[in-house]
């Protein structure tokens, strides 16, 4: 009986075997990094949106374990966009992976006391890949702000900073640094690129950053979002609006909004909320936004929507 069990276990690991030999990826190619390959993060247009970064480098960075599988697949895409990542799997087993911009991803520490100076927000947010050097011109910082009633945290948390920080380069690119840490912990800054510049004209102009992060209701409602992000702020006629001091945004149709400041023409933007009015949450398509930008004297420069 001990044999003819002894005998079922053998053949029923060596059919789990022959269904994962059979049921394996295709194995992800192991290219040489192409000599002298660099990353230029300061070209003009949305470069960031094509796959500059080689297979080869990507598995260089992120090394798959034999047999997993790859999202995106990396048995068939030869190149993945700056700043993206990779997931490999099997199984039940995962693991994340970002593949970084110009260089790997990193870890450093950085105070909160630093993180509150332009050279502590460049050493955390080149952490990210993206060297933020001197050719990224410091714009500013915005503190997360909390509007209406949401969730019981403050920004004023002892240990926790949120901010975003921007930046601009010469060829206009817009450069937003999304900072999260608690208690000095190690990490780096998460970055984002925006095109900066005049845009064509149009009646209502697009508001520089959208919701994100939202949480729903058990009524199916917006119950708080976040805004985050940084970006120009344009005027009907697509061009910059370099007069701006102040954008005041919005969930479209609520009356809680919060207030950012405007640097050359680049809204810096970070808050989170919770709307008065119930606004329907669709995950497939979230709910707009709507803005005020103003100038120094409290003027109405444009709205925007997004």
């Amino acid at each position: 009986m001990k044999q003819r069990t002894a005998r079922i276990a053998a053949m029923a690991v060596a059919l789990v075997a022959l269904i994962a030999l059979i049921a394996r990826p295709p194995m992800i190619p192991l290219e040489p990094v192409p000599e002298g390959w660099a990353l230029d993060v300061h070209q003009s247009g949305e470069w960031w949106n094509q796959p500059l970064i080689p297979r080869s480098v990507v598995v260089q960075r992120c090394p798959p374990p034999s047999f997993w599988s790859s999202d995106p697949d990396l048995t068939v895409l030869t190149g993945l966009k700056p700043g993206s990542s990779v997931e490999y799997s099997f199984l039940a087993d995962d693991y994340h992976c970002g593949i970084g911009w110009s260089q790997p991803e990193s870890s450093v520490t950085v105070s909160q006391a630093e993180l509150a100076t332009e050279a502590g927000l460049r050493r955390f947010c080149s952490a990210s890949g993206l060297p933020v050097d001197e050719q990224w011109r410091y714009l500013g910082r915005q503190a997360e702000q909390v509007v209406g009633t949401t969730w019981p945290h403050s920004p004023a948390d002892p240990g926790t900073t949120q901010l975003t920080a921007a930046f601009v380069d010469a060829n206009g690119t817009v450069l937003s640094c999304l900072v999260n840490t608690m208690f000095d912990q190690p990490g780096r800054g998460v970055i984002e690129l925006a095109l900066g510049g005049s845009g064509p004209a149009t009646a209502t102009p697009r508001c520089p950053v959208g919701v994100r992060e939202p949480a729903r209701s058990d009524g199916g409602t917006v119950e708080e979002y976040r805004l985050r992000g940084a970006g120009p702020v344009r005027g009907t006629d697509g061009g910059v609006l370099t007069d701006a001091a102040t954008l005041v945004i919005g969930l479209t149709g609520d009356t809680v909004t919060s207030t950012h400041p405007v640097v050359r023409g680049v809204a810096v933007v970070d808050a989170s909320a919770a709307p008065t009015k119930a606004i329907e949450l669709d995950w497939n398509n979230l709910p707009g936004v709507t803005g005020q930008i103003y100038d120094a004297d409290g003027t109405l420069l444009a709205t925007c929507n997004a």
